[in-house]
């Protein structure tokens, strides 16, 4: 990680975060519609990721950070924020989510960033929230794509929280410059410290009559797939093709997660979903800096 890697590594390591993403909302929608309760998957992540980075936890500590910031970026990807993606995918299939939650997350973030840190986007980016807004409101007004509850709407308030929540994160890891690995070794320590006695005093479980393998697709998923391999493959894209074109690598998320939940959940998007999911898309190429004229 010293070293900055090539461009061909950066590119596949790009993807490869696209393919993690993607396929956690595939994954978790899976799993709350299982067996597991929401609190058992936060449990799983959690504790399979604090074992994971307990040998860098002494080293990689972010010790000159208040305990208020500490706290700050632990909940930006922790509790509330899983709380509100689980929740909402009890709602609204996985190709909502994927467009609503990474959809948003540009806009939430540019907003913060002009707020917290006077960050002010250019009219380029401007105008890819606004075209990502659009994306968003048809996903909306979609009812008629595979697993739509006809609650759906509380799903989609959900997942405008839970993207609110990550951008919190984001630009607080920014302000406060934390290093990835910091950020990595913090998030699931912190919330397993304050979850993990709550879940196993209080919250409900169904660990006990949940299969083994959806308890070991959960937990592998959970706790290695965003909270540890996607952060080193991403700060390994960063180094390597740089910040701009890593985003806009991202911008295939949401396509890829609509494409992922039809072969393993059986939700076929509507028209009008694919409508949103290409307005979405095209506004995270704009706000992540691509432009037009420029073809980057």
């Amino acid at each position: 990680m010293s070293n900055p890697a090539s461009p061909l590594a950066g590119w596949l390591a790009a993807f490869g975060v696209v393919v993690i993403w993607s396929g956690w909302v595939v994954v978790s929608r899976l799993g709350v519609v299982q067996t597991l309760t929401i609190h058992d998957m936060m449990a799983l992540r959690f504790a399979v990721a604090t074992v994971a980075v307990a040998p860098f936890v002494w080293r990689h500590w972010p010790r000159k950070l208040r305990w208020w910031q500490v706290a700050v970026i632990a909940c930006g990807q922790g509790v509330p924020y899983l709380g509100f993606a689980f929740g909402g995918l009890q709602f609204a299939p996985a190709s909502h989510a994927g467009i609503m939650m990474n959809g948003t997350l540009p806009v939430f973030a540019a907003g913060l960033g002009w707020l917290w840190l006077k960050d002010r986007p250019d009219r380029w980016r401007v105008t890819g929230m606004a075209v990502i807004l659009v994306g968003c409101g048809l996903i909306g007004w979609d009812r008629d794509s595979g697993g739509v509850a006809p609650d759906a709407w509380i799903g989609h308030l959900m997942f405008l929280a839970a993207a609110l929540f990550v951008a919190v994160n984001l630009i607080g890891t920014k302000a406060w410059q934390l290093t990835p690995m910091q950020a990595m070794v913090c998030i699931p320590t912190i919330n397993l410290l304050w979850f993990g006695p709550l879940y196993l005093a209080f919250l409900p479980k169904a660990v006990n009559q949940a299969p083994w393998s959806e308890i070991l697709l959960q937990g592998a998923y959970q706790g290695l797939g965003p909270s540890v391999a996607a952060v080193l493959l991403f700060t390994t894209a960063i180094r390597s093709i740089g910040t701009a074109s890593t985003a806009a690598m991202l911008a295939m998320v949401p396509g890829m997660a609509a494409l992922l939940a039809i072969p393993v959940l059986g939700e076929w998007p509507s028209a009008l979903a694919w409508a949103g999911l290409v307005f979405a898309t095209g506004g995270i190429l704009l706000a992540a800096g691509w432009q037009p004229a420029k073809g980057r």
